[in-house]
């Protein structure tokens, strides 16, 4: 037998087989790359929704909580200010309030403050009117953006002063429907907002998982060893023999050595094939 001939039909053989291989990795590393963009254009979508609908809910979450602590400050002023109760004592006779003592603290501060500011004016002016403005006007006093705490604790201290008589003024101010309804429609958005963000997250998490898989694919660094192998025994190998001088060598040994590293080769390219096509039919 013509192991030139041999030789030549190993090479070609081969090189076939190889381009095969070789296209079926080609394909595999342009699908992945493919499905990876796919994620990756999926995970930014999902952060930019998570991003505003986290800085949406920061926002009507503060808007609520201040609220509240504004509703808390003008529905129990007087206790505050005049039996020197602590926001503790106060959330726990009143559970309605969604409020911590850490919440309150700063803010009773504030109020005691307020209140020693118009005492002092008051102590100066020697004026006592029964209308907020009024004192505001004759004291001079400078209001910054609680005007609301200033009226309620002045109105707390001139129904002090004026026990016997009934001003309709300085009752508490009552919470008009509207207002009720507003707040409600607020604390149903910060609750849907609150879902949708864990919604968010949680396909988050799991996209994250999927491109994490996608970073480490497997099959593709075998195929990659198949390939080299391949090329090695059935192409360059047999390349350096040509042309081969017959006689030279023992040509029985040499067409055996041949045609069992060609085997080699087809039975790593076939197994690597057999296995890849089986574990991407599978699911997991």
């Amino acid at each position: 037998m013509d192991l030139n001939i041999l030789i030549s039909t190993i090479i070609t053989a081969t090189a076939a087989l190889v381009a095969i291989i070789g296209g079926f990795l080609v394909s595999r590393v342009i699908t992945l790359a493919g499905e990876k963009q796919s994620i990756e254009r999926r995970l930014k979508e999902i952060d930019n929704d998570l991003k505003i609908k986290t800085e949406m809910l920061e926002n009507i979450e503060n808007i609520i909580l201040e609220e509240e602590i504004n509703d808390f400050i003008i529905e129990n002023c007087e206790d505050l200010i005049t039996e020197n109760k602590t926001p503790q004592e106060l959330l726990c006779e009143n559970d309605s309030f969604q409020l911590t003592e850490e919440d309150l603290t700063p803010h009773v501060e504030k109020l005691l403050s307020i209140k020693e500011i118009i005492l002092d004016s008051i102590e100066k002016s020697g004026q006592f009117p029964d209308d907020f403005d009024d004192f505001v006007k004759n004291s001079g006093i400078k209001i910054d953006t609680n005007k609301t705490w200033y009226e309620a604790v002045y109105n707390t201290l001139l129904k002090i002063a004026s026990q016997d008589s009934w001003n309709p003024l300085l009752m508490p101010p009552i919470h008009s429907t509207s207002d009720v309804i507003e707040y409600r429609d607020k604390r149903r958005e910060r609750d849907r907002l609150k879902n949708e963000v864990q919604v968010l997250t949680a396909r988050k998490i799991e996209q994250e998982k999927i491109l994490n898989e996608y970073g480490k694919p497997t099959g593709l660094w075998s195929g990659l060893f198949v390939l080299i192998y391949s090329c090695i025994v059935g192409i360059a190998y047999p390349s350096l023999l040509l042309p081969y001088p017959e006689g030279t060598y023992n040509d029985e040994k040499t067409k055996w050595l041949l045609i069992g590293l060609f085997f080699s080769a087809l039975f790593a390219i076939f197994a690597y094939l057999v296995i890849s096509m089986y574990k991407l039919t599978q699911r997991k």
